[in-house]
């Protein structure tokens, strides 16, 4: 376990530095002038006063959010689900049977309800697009802040799977995440798969130069 740590915490380092050089040009072509770039940014702006007037203090959603990302990424490794609880003060709690590090940490990188609506802009009418990526938005936004503030090395899954490795992990899966999120909404699944593709083939050119450096200083 501690070898297979120790690769994941290696390969994630090499792909947060790629994925995140990849997520930088992805920003570049942002576009606040385009339709979905510009309400994209409206719905994270509509969210921020129902954060902090009212979402930021009531635990329930957030809670819920955490413990239905569990489940679904569980049910994604085809573990099966023995209990599901959420409550607005005593936190709450996931089981299934069987479990794994992606699945421990699932909910500090994977913006669940955004991810379940992409599928969505496939069918929805063109005149809904403004709607659906300020939607979007919105929910980006809350899953930012509600992650932010539930955040911490207090965290059960955290310290169960490591906080070094937590931390590590995580950097690169948010980078991932997010860098897919932002290329979806710039250019839609087409320029999702160049920023996937962009970041993977810059992650075996950082290995390969690694890889070449160390026999040059073996040789030499």
């Amino acid at each position: 376990m501690k070898l297979f740590k120790f690769i994941v915490i290696i390969l994630s380092i090499f792909f947060a530095v790629s994925y995140g050089i990849q997520f930088f040009h992805t920003a570049l072509n942002f576009d606040i002038q385009q339709s979905s770039e510009k309400f994209f940014l409206i719905g994270l702006a509509v969210f921020l006063p129902f954060w902090f007037i009212w979402l930021r203090r009531s635990h329930f959603y957030s809670t819920f959010e955490h413990e239905f990302t569990h489940l679904i990424v569980g049910l994604l490794f085809f573990k099966k689900p023995s209990h599901f609880t959420a409550t607005e003060s005593d936190g709450g709690v996931t089981g299934m049977y069987g479990n794994n590090f992606v699945i421990t940490l699932a909910p500090y990188f994977l913006p669940t309800f955004v991810y379940l609506l992409l599928p969505l802009y496939l069918v929805i009418d063109v005149k809904f697009y403004q709607y659906y990526f300020a939607v979007l938005g919105f929910l980006t936004a809350y899953h930012l802040l509600s992650t932010w503030q539930e955040f911490g090395f207090h965290q059960t899954d955290i310290t169960k799977s490591g906080k070094v490795f937590s931390c590590i992990f995580l950097t690169f899966a948010n980078i991932f995440i997010y860098g897919i999120l932002l290329a979806f909404v710039i250019g839609r699944f087409q320029f999702c798969w160049t920023f996937i593709k962009g970041g993977f083939l810059g992650s075996i050119d950082w290995v390969m130069w690694v890889v070449n450096l160390v026999k040059g200083l073996i040789a030499g």
